[in-house]
């Protein structure tokens, strides 16, 4: 180990954390912790309050690696000290009641914020000595529980294409809007070729008149 170093003020994960001692006699308390537990209702959650804030820097063959552990005093997580509103979810602790066993340290980057509002002592009698945990937003991001699945646009199933029909070849050509003589295959053949020598002898007087006006 390289260096500790011990601070009051610490930016992780969106929130602004301060210990308890900074956060005394300020408008806004930022010291409480909430770390999420391995089931759901609430009763292995942790909620605690940060006393310390340490550093920690490791010398390596590459670089420096600095590690941050918030040292926490946790209130009670089992059912004397932790209760959850059946019907509003809301977490109550008990302010008096702490964690028995020496567990402090919890790293920072898995940890939430969380303050703590007591009940008015002037209310019903079974609220007293009580205290609602109520988490923050942490600032610049958007936080869900929900995890969509990415629907594509096209549809999986293609549909089935049309069969296709064998045409049969075409032997004749005839005008249907026309009065013309319906000509068989040969014929029309014939026809293109005698249009073919047509065009041949045209261009044979074409160019025996250009020799006649070469000479002239």
């Amino acid at each position: 180990m390289r260096c500790v170093k011990e601070w009051h003020t610490y930016f992780v994960n969106g929130y602004k954390f301060h210990t308890n001692a900074w956060s005394n006699g300020k408008k806004t308390i930022n010291c409480g912790v909430y770390v999420k537990g391995l089931t759901e209702g609430g009763y292995d959650d942790f909620y605690g309050i940060i006393h310390k804030i340490y550093e920690l820097e490791y010398n390596t063959s590459t670089y420096p690696k600095k590690v941050v552990l918030f040292y926490c005093e946790w209130f009670d997580p089992s059912r004397k000290g932790t209760r959850v509103h059946p019907t509003y979810n809301t977490v109550e602790l008990q302010i008096n009641l702490r964690y028995p066993p020496f567990d402090p340290f919890i790293l920072a980057n898995n940890v939430k914020q969380v303050y703590y509002v007591p009940y008015p002592t002037f209310r019903n009698i079974n609220k007293r000595g009580w205290c609602v945990a109520i988490q923050t937003k942490p600032r610049g991001r958007v936080e869900s529980n929900e995890v969509e699945d990415d629907i594509p646009y096209q549809v999986d199933e293609m549909s089935h294409a049309h069969q296709i029909i064998e045409v049969e070849g075409v032997s004749t050509l005839h005008d249907l809007g026309g009065d013309g003589e319906e000509l068989e295959e040969d014929e029309v053949e014939e026809e293109e070729e005698e249009e073919d020598d047509d065009d041949d002898d045209d261009d044979e007087n074409y160019e025996v008149m250009n020799d006649d006006s070469d000479d002239d």
